[in-house]
């Protein structure tokens, strides 16, 4: 297959030169990579994790709270090699788990709305609309759409994106890898909150992580192989191969770069690992090189320099403490009511006291009084009602908080509710999810649309690209659901307007001479996200019309034809005696009117009129009996 040619002038990964590796795996170490280790400073990289650790303290508090909450199984702060990657299965201090439920649902959400793998989600289009329109840029483009929707299916994306999206709701911060190789295809690696460390570059955008990760010394061997570790390492990997030990990940621009090497000491971005300890952090176990920034780190929202976002469930954090402790108090009354504290008589001391379902105790009792070896210290009767009300209550607050209203507008709401009223409810709700939209178009999905294709290029699985859109500048539409239906919200306002329109063109029908309704239909297609194959180019409207308009006339030209033959037909057969007398028919009579119409035709008719009246008067003296000349 011929290699396409570079079509996506405004990324920042376009027109990279040709290589031996491709765009989204690590450069291959060549003979030069041992020069290369030792050029590298690890204790300086270490220094820097050390400060990137410090800053982010202050979030791993926050964090640790958020994931007791929200999501128990996505924080790894721990630095222990033991509990890198194990830590509680369950939270036992839960109560209640609807934090947890709603995060869920925030997840499947986002998931269904902005990465459904059930629908298109995306599609391709140039910064030319009418080359874009055109028959080569409309197969090209569909086919590259295609292609990318093939790779995310086929590899993990998905999945992923589902376990990204519960971590940007719970932390506010997310990232994941994705790599790409000729042997293993596509992969994308989402990490826990904790085990990374971000910087951003002055433009605010993240440029930098470090990913702590903790692996078997086996697990070393075979991904750096023996001789990347210590003497010392290597004989306990012999003796000892599942000791875990921490491996620190360092991704970053490097400066001074020579664009279009495949030297690994030379690419644009370093990816270098090390093991953390003092054994490890003087020499690296292996040095390598992206062509692009291999990750995505979007954040929920952010103020001001913060490198990490705030989340949506920061806000509904304090009312899942309160519903916890609600919880826990009215499980203590109940528990009460139930199983109250009791008085017991000293006598049974020594005896004791069975309480359990169908127990006998054998208790003295004085005369005329009925035995009583124990009774209630408390009478409680708690108003469950009231506290099951004001629980519910904060419930429905989390939910709100997670958007999951927004989610389950239409399952919930659907008995009694019109579809006017949904959508008027389901508009209210989107202008508060626009603003994370935005940011997650711009830190994560035209990133990552921009680093697939490139990959994509470099593992020759684009089709070729066409002379005329070589050099062009793709653009990327989302059309999601959630992106559709924000811009749903301005196709009411066309609706409206032509309805109105409509109206008002029963009375007033130069009303309608307001309406374009190419650009208006163009608009609507476009807003509903339908394939730009489904409407016509302009030319080919012109085209049509022009046909359209040409039939019409022959058609009306053909029927006034017919017309004609008809008239004329019943005219003939139409009788009608003339001034001198003589039977003929209304076609003869209009035939002399126009003889005599045209000029010249009264004195035509005086000769013809003379004429005739001398060959009678010849024929009066005409012997009876003679015949003409031609027989005499």
């Amino acid at each position: 297959m011929q290699r396409a040619k570079p079509c996506w002038g405004s990324s920042v990964t376009a027109h990279i030169q040709n290589s031996v590796a491709p765009a989204g795996q690590p450069a291959p170490q060549n003979t030069m990579q041992s020069h290369a280790q030792y050029a590298v400073d690890v204790q300086a990289l270490s220094r820097r994790h050390d400060a990137l650790l410090r800053r982010r303290a202050p979030w791993d508090a926050a964090w640790q709270s958020l994931a007791d909450h929200f999501l128990p199984t996505r924080c790894r702060l721990n630095p222990q090699v033991d509990a890198a990657e194990e830590g509680p299965m369950l939270n036992r201090g839960l109560v209640d788990a609807t934090g947890i439920l709603a995060m869920r649902t925030l997840a499947a959400g986002l998931q269904g709305g902005l990465t459904s793998p059930a629908r298109p989600w995306f599609r391709l289009s140039l910064d030319d609309a009418d080359l874009a329109r055109s028959r080569p840029g409309q197969a090209w483009l569909d086919e590259v759409a295609n292609r990318m929707r093939t790779v995310f299916q086929r590899s993990n994306f998905y999945n992923a994106m589902h376990t990204m999206y519960g971590e940007l709701g719970t932390f506010g911060t997310a990232f994941v890898f994705e790599l790409a190789d000729p042997q293993h295809g596509f992969r994308f690696i989402p990490l826990c909150a904790g085990e990374y460390a971000l910087d951003c570059d002055a433009t605010r955008r993240v440029d930098t992580v470090f990913r702590r990760s903790a692996m078997t010394l086996r697990q070393i061997v075979q991904a750096f192989g023996p001789s990347a570790l210590p003497e010392t390492l290597r004989e306990a990997a012999r003796r000892n191969p599942e000791e875990r030990r921490n491996v620190i990940q360092a991704v970053y621009p490097r400066e001074n770069t020579q664009h279009g090497l495949a030297d690994a000491s030379r690419m644009p971005v370093a990816s270098v690992y090390w093991l953390e300890g003092r054994d490890g952090n003087r020499h690296a176990l292996k040095v390598s090189g992206f062509r692009s920034f291999p990750g995505f780190g979007p954040r929920w929202d952010v103020a001001g320099n913060d490198v990490y976002g705030r989340s949506p469930a920061m806000d509904a954090l304090p009312d899942c403490r309160m519903l916890q402790q609600m919880g826990v108090t009215t499980l203590k009354a109940i528990h009460k009511a139930v199983d109250p504290p009791m008085s017991v008589a000293a006598g049974l001391r020594s005896v004791g006291l069975d309480l359990t379902p169908g127990g006998v105790n054998y208790v003295d009792s004085a005369p005329g009084q009925s035995p009583q070896a124990a009774t209630p210290l408390l009478q409680i009767n708690p108003d469950l009602a009231t506290a099951r009300k004001a629980m519910e209550s904060v419930q429905d607050q989390i939910r709100k908080g997670l958007y999951n209203d927004l989610f389950k507008l239409i399952l919930d709401g659907r008995s009694g509710v019109t579809a006017s009223e949904i959508a008027a409810r389901e508009e209210e709700k989107l202008v508060l999810v626009g603003p994370v939209l935005e940011r997650l178009h711009d830190e994560l999905f035209i990133p990552l649309m921009d680093r697939t294709f490139e990959c994509m290029r470099e593992l020759d699985m684009l089709p070729p690209c066409p002379p005329e859109l070589a050099g062009r500048r793709l653009r990327v539409e989302f059309v999601s659901l959630l992106a559709q239906a924000q811009k749903l919200v301005g196709i009411n306002a066309a609706d409206q307007y032509m309805a109105l329109t409509l109206k008002a063109s029963s009375a007033w029908p130069e009303a309608l001479d307001t309406l374009n309704v190419d650009h208006l239909l163009d608009n609507y297609a476009e807003s509903l996200g339908l394939p730009v194959s489904l409407t016509r180019s302009p030319e080919e409207r012109q085209q049509l019309r022009a046909a359209r308009a040409d039939a019409a006339q022959t058609q009306a030209l053909t029927e006034a034809l017919g017309k004609g033959v008809d008239m004329v037909r019943q005219l003939s057969q139409s009788p009608l005696s003339g001034p001198d007398g003589k039977q003929g028919s209304v076609l003869d009579g209009i035939t002399r009117l126009l003889r005599n119409a045209l000029p010249g035709g009264l004195a035509r008719a005086e000769h013809t009129k003379k004429a005739q009246a001398t060959g009678q008067a010849e024929q009066r003296d005409e012997p009876k009996g003679a015949k003409p000349e031609e027989y005499r």
